[in-house]
């Protein structure tokens, strides 16, 4: 199935949750936001989320600095 990332379509396998995504893309929970489909999902709730076919998600990366 194909989801979308910041607009950039990723090839996953049914079933996959968002932290088993997150994993396979090298991105870390930590200074991470992401959004499934317009709603921000808690890291707690990654493990439990399954992504669908053509979902889209919205990573934001928090940074520091003034």
């Amino acid at each position: 199935m194909i989801i979308y990332v910041n607009e950039k379509p990723y090839t996953v396998d049914e079933g996959i949750t968002l932290a088993a995504f997150m994993q396979s893309i090298g991105i870390k929970p930590q200074g991470v936001a992401v959004a499934v489909a317009y709603e921000v999902i808690p890291q707690k709730r990654w493990e439990e989320t399954v992504l669908t076919d053509k979902i889209e998600l919205m990573l934001i990366h928090a940074v520091s600095g003034g």
